[in-house]
């Protein structure tokens, strides 16, 4: 297998024409006035989006997106090369960046139904807006927030095997991005709450992407610092009796976000998806200093408590309900969050069993189409609910997390946001969220069709497209 560097794909890949002119840095350092921003439009159901039943009494919600409820999964498993001994899974030998351009522009291209990479981004951009009243697509100027899990990135430098956004994923996607013909200094690539790692951001240190900024929890070594928005703090739909939480102002200040999650199995919520991701976005403080552990400053992880914890007196909460209240739903209809994304994506390259592991050969997925190897994968969507219930169906399945002491046990409550966010308009636990459906939730019909609503030929549910 020939290896394409990312300068060698760069080299012989066309260069967006023209400079675009450019505008000040959208700065991670200052507050700035909060653009205005309009919130996404209710979803209504069309006469044709309801002349058949829904596929099953599992599905729940409504489809958002260009194709409501498509969710597209690129898997190739000769992409991650990885031997799980040797050096680090994020080395750039290990991952054939070549492979993960064609794979991130194959499902581009099938989640908007267009031809050409530059077609389905100017889709996505135009849908975007058209879908707030507004018109036209990507402007010079417009700021895009990526928000990356970084959640096994606890520095800069010195990274072992814990798991992160893949280099290679960064990279594909901030590369189509500038050939779409996004300013680079119009994206910032972040995570609040930990460190954007040195083979993040040295992958990405190419002429075509300079410019593209990066911004943490520490900042220096040319991150900028995540500062909070002190004009706006989180709103939750019932009090969590913690600190107040805000969002960082590269969030606040962008019109348009990236959701870039990670493919894992959880020790207290079941699963981490998109939904969870945004944890990484909070910014709080626990005993009275900025925190890592945002979430523990807001007091949220008793919320999504999949199952009963037991740990340290600050670490054992009772099992969250199905039918409960769930943060991660203000945060999946948040106006700068969930209300802001311009696509969602699981960066399922190294899937991992849990949040905490180091990626080694227990990390290999079993279950088909893995058979024995890393899951290789991509996923995307314009609906965070169908993405995470497709996420949610792959990692239940799969033998590598459930095998796992506390990751989705028979009795995991995990699917508890999906129910909340797909009726959050009417939801079980009838917790007056204020926010239309946020998207479809289904259930595959097996484990080896992993056929879903619109997949068998009804018009509600999810469509899975596999290629």
């Amino acid at each position: 297998m020939t290896h394409l560097t990312r300068r060698d794909f760069l080299k012989v890949s066309a260069m967006a024409a023209g400079a675009l002119a450019g505008q000040s840095l959208l700065s991670a350092c200052s507050p700035k006035p909060t653009p205005e921003f309009t919130q996404l439009a209710e979803p209504t159901q069309s006469a044709e989006t309801t002349k058949l039943a829904p596929a099953s009494d599992n599905v729940l919600g409504i489809g958002r997106g260009i194709f409501p409820g498509r969710v597209v999964w690129g898997h190739n498993p000769q992409a991650t090369v990885w031997d799980g001994l040797s050096d680090f899974w994020w080395n750039e030998k290990f991952t054939d960046q070549n492979l993960v351009n064609e794979m991130f522009s194959h499902s581009l291209r099938q989640l908007t139904g267009q031809s050409s990479d530059t077609a389905a981004w100017e889709a996505l951009f135009t849908h975007f807006k058209t879908q707030r009243g507004q018109t036209g697509g990507y402007r010079p100027g417009e700021k895009i927030a990526i928000k990356a899990n970084l959640n096994g990135s606890k520095s800069h430098s010195g990274l072992k095997n814990d798991s992160f956004t893949s280099p290679a994923v960064a990279f594909a996607l901030l590369n189509q991005l500038v050939q779409a013909g996004v300013k680079p200094d119009d994206i910032t690539l972040y995570d609040a709450s930990r460190y954007v790692p040195d083979p993040i951001v040295n992958a990405c240190g190419t002429a075509a992407l300079a410019g593209v900024h990066f911004a943490d929890f520490s900042g220096g070594d040319g991150r900028a610092v995540c500062q909070r928005d002190l004009s706006q703090p989180i709103q939750w739909s019932i009090d969590p009796k913690g600190n107040p939480a805000y969002l960082p102002t590269v969030v606040t200040q962008a019109i348009y976000l990236i959701n870039l999650a990670l493919f894992k199995g959880h020790s207290l919520a079941g699963v981490t998806l998109t939904a969870k991701n945004h944890f990484g976005s909070l910014m709080s403080d626990l005993e009275g200093k900025p925190t890592l552990n945002p979430p523990q400053g807001a007091n949220l992880h008793g919320f999504v408590a999949a199952y009963n914890v037991q740990g340290p007196p600050d670490w054992s909460w009772p099992q969250a309900p199905m039918g409960s209240y769930s943060p991660l739903v203000d945060l999946i209809g948040h106006a700068h969050l969930g209300g802001k994304t311009l696509l969602f994506m699981i960066d399922a390259l190294y899937g991992v069993e849990n949040q905490n592991a180091e990626l080694s050969n227990n990390s290999l997925f079993q279950s088909t189409p893995f058979n024995n190897h890393w899951s290789s994968s991509l996923l995307l969507s314009q609906d965070p609910v169908a993405l995470d219930s497709v996420g949610a169906d792959l990692l239940v399945n799969e033998p590598a997390t459930v095998s796992q002491p506390n990751v989705l046990p028979k009795d995991s409550t995990y699917q508890n946001y999906l129910h909340e966010a797909a009726l959050a308009d009417n939801p079980p636990s009838k917790t007056a969220y204020k926010l239309a459906s946020l998207g479809v939730h289904d259930h595959w019909n097996n484990t080896t069709e992993k056929k879903y609503g619109r997949n068998l030929g009804f018009s509600q549910g999810i469509e899975l497209i596999m290629g």
